[in-house]
């Protein structure tokens, strides 16, 4: 297939040799960069403050799929929305203009639909989605995934009343390694989030859970959570 097409044919992605081996309880790691098919309207009330008339509407605009047992990338396909996108959101989805351009475009583009057949068969197969922050991806792309198919790093690694922590947070704690420096990567994403789930089990074995997390919570707060931007020390 030429990547720069759109790829509408459902077949070819659903029997897709790489999807054939997924089976009830494998994990998979899972990612999803989103654009803007809407914009914010919005404006100021007497008194001052910002009243929103329209909300920012989100699309899929590229998905990831890393495979656990394997640490293989077997799906990472940039997404057509059916709308007219008014902002790629490069800053934090790494997607510009030409990536979504089925004439200019160096990746497989795919239509929304098939992304969520491929995400579909893979729920119905019972794989385990592994990921950061999974609540919002599995809304915008409008899949219900049972709670025991989510491992959610955002939720692991959260100390009850204290504020979630971000994906490149952790992983500058737990690895020492910056991620995210310019834009989001959904593969970089997906493989971070399965190594922070790997790195949590081996501490719960190790008995060294509760004291791993106070640390990343005490870090956190030392530092105003600011580890890894590009002004920090």
């Amino acid at each position: 297939m030429n990547p720069s097409s759109l790829s509408t044919n459902t077949g070819d992605i659903l029997t897709n040799e790489c999807l054939q081996q997924f089976r009830r309880g494998r994990p998979i790691a899972f990612d999803a960069e989103f654009v803007s098919v809407q914009e914010e309207d919005s404006e100021l009330t007497e008194s001052g403050q910002k009243q929103v008339l329209r909300d920012m509407r989100h699309a899929l605009g590229r998905i990831s799929i890393f495979d656990c047992p394997t640490e293989n990338v077997v799906v990472d396909d940039h997404v057509l929305p059916r709308e007219q996108v008014v902002d790629f959101l490069t800053r934090f989805s790494g997607i510009i203009d030409e990536d979504l351009d089925p004439a200019r475009s160096s990746h497989r583009i795919i239509s929304t639909r098939n992304a969520y057949l491929q995400l579909r068969y893979l729920l119905d197969q019972g794989c385990i989605f592994v990921g950061h922050g999974l609540k919002q991806d599995f809304s915008t792309v409008n899949l219900i995934v049972p709670p025991n198919q989510i491992v959610d790093t955002v939720k692991i690694f959260h100390q009850c009343g204290k504020r979630y922590v971000s994906l490149r947070f952790l992983s500058n704690f737990v690895f020492g390694r910056d991620m995210q420096q310019d834009t989001h990567d959904s593969v970089e994403d997906a493989r971070a989030a399965y190594e922070l789930y790997c790195k949590a089990l081996i501490w719960k074995k190790e008995g060294i859970w509760d004291q791993r997390l106070q640390e990343l919570y005490n870090f956190g707060e030392k530092t105003s959570w600011k580890l890894g931007t590009k002004d920090s020390s």
